[in-house]
């Protein structure tokens, strides 16, 4: 619906890349490329969705097609007390089981322009390094969050508040615009080298940094908003998925030992007993993730609740041995001073590191020229290392700092064993 959104027709997504070969043993290459969001995909608006979460277009289709979706504001008569009366005061728009979530009709799609540079060197006849300069600026960006509060902090009741808005007779809500923009700067190495007999492995690191402002995800709904929506550069930080430091080892030896293998028995059983095995294994680790440290409550009275803590200067914000019974160190943040904003960035710290170690054994078992069986035994998580989440991040809470989940994406050790027949 064009009256809800505007036409766009800047999306042009231009490509370009170069690759020249050195020497017979060295390859450099660039490329840059510009991609595009799909803004009705991120709004949801297509589905004509009706639910609580997010607080997105269920949304535009039923605030504005249907039939009884009428403001409550009062219809009264100006004049009804006589000529040189006051005209009475509208009743605000309330809350009343509309949708109160807004976005900006003139926003458009985001976009991110891409590029990249680096070489491939081939160190032996298997084994190659790899370089990469990436590179990557978004824009127009989705920035959500809480809007229309008041737009400075200060004393008063609700009343005062409320005065103190750009919009006085809508309540604080959800507004979506495309002001929001991040940056991302990595640099990627990777060794690899593939063996047909032998070990081969793949060891790659990246090391970068994904700068945003406001937060990251769909319309805050990931728990976080602008602390001050009116100034959102001040919330410009480490993005909430920035993972400095990435690690990750992966390797496949075949065991040699057994017929046709560098060691052999020329002992038919013992060959039987122990050739044909591999060993493999995947090793990943990262920096943990970002997260920030609010308050409990409205300390700047602004009607949002979005305020952060003030650091402490010279005390450590983690306790020594820190473990998911204390990570934090609750001397380390206060709440700010009344009808003040926090001092604490965004994203100012960061949680848990990432680590996983899975381990695989394999046996082949020769039936004949085509046909063999494959033996696996297989361990998740190996060690069963536990990577703990975010704790408890609000000050004054009576678990402050203290952990009581792990990462998602960690799960206990998982062994498993399969018997695979190749034909």
């Amino acid at each position: 619906n064009h009256a809800i959104y505007h036409n766009i027709y800047d999306n042009w997504q231009p490509r370009a890349g170069i690759a020249y070969r050195l020497r017979p043993s060295l390859v450099v290459h660039g490329s840059y490329g510009r991609f595009f969001e799909n803004w009705a995909a991120i709004t949801q608006t297509a589905q004509n969705f009706e639910g609580a979460w997010p607080q997105i277009g269920q949304l535009l289709a039923q605030n504005l097609n249907k039939p009884n979706a009428v403001p409550n504001v009062s219809a009264l008569d100006p004049f009804s007390q006589g000529a040189g009366n006051a005209i009475p005061a509208p009743s605000p728009f309330l809350n009343t089981g509309f949708v109160q979530w807004y976005m900006n009709p003139l926003q458009k799609n985001p976009y991110s322009d891409q590029w990249t540079f680096g070489f491939e060197q081939q160190l032996h006849t298997n084994t190659v390094l790899t370089a990469n300069y990436v590179g990557a600026r978004s824009e127009r960006l989705d920035l959500g969050g809480y809007y229309n509060v008041a737009l400075t902090p200060g004393p008063g009741d609700a009343a005062t508040v409320t005065s103190r808005q750009p919009y006085p007779y809508i309540p604080p809500t959800f507004y979506d615009r495309d002001t929001g923009h991040s940056s991302y700067n990595a640099f990627q190495f990777s060794l690899d080298k593939k063996s047909a007999s032998g070990l081969s492995y793949l060891i790659a690191y990246t090391w970068s940094k994904n700068m945003s402002i406001g937060c990251d995800g769909w319309y805050g709904v990931e728990g976080c908003s602008i602390q001050d929506p009116y100034h959102p550069e001040r919330d410009r930080s480490v993005a909430g998925f920035d993972l400095t430091h990435i690690l990750s080892f992966s390797w496949s030896y075949p065991m040699p030992l057994g017929k046709g293998r560098r060691w052999s028995t020329n002992n038919r059983a013992l060959d039987y007993a122990f050739g044909n095995w591999a060993f493999n294994g995947i090793f990943f680790t990262s920096s943990g993730p970002p997260y920030s440290i609010y308050t409990s409550g409205d300390i700047a009275n602004t009607g949002c609740g979005c305020d952060r803590a003030n650091r402490v200067a010279g005390v450590a914000a983690e306790v020594s041995n820190r473990g998911p019974d204390q990570w934090l160190n609750p001397g380390a943040f206060v709440n700010p001073a009344a009808f003040t904003f926090g001092n604490l960035g965004r994203n100012a710290l960061r949680a848990d590191w990432p680590r996983n170690f899975d381990l695989s054994l394999f046996r082949e078992f020769p039936v004949s020229e085509s046909k063999r069986f494959q033996f696996r035994t297989e361990f998740f998580n190996a060690l069963n290392t536990p990577v703990f989440g975010a704790p408890d991040s609000t000050v004054g809470d009576q678990h402050f700092g203290q952990i009581f989940s792990t990462l998602s994406s960690n799960r206990a050790r998982i062994i498993q064993f399969a018997l695979k027949f190749y034909f």
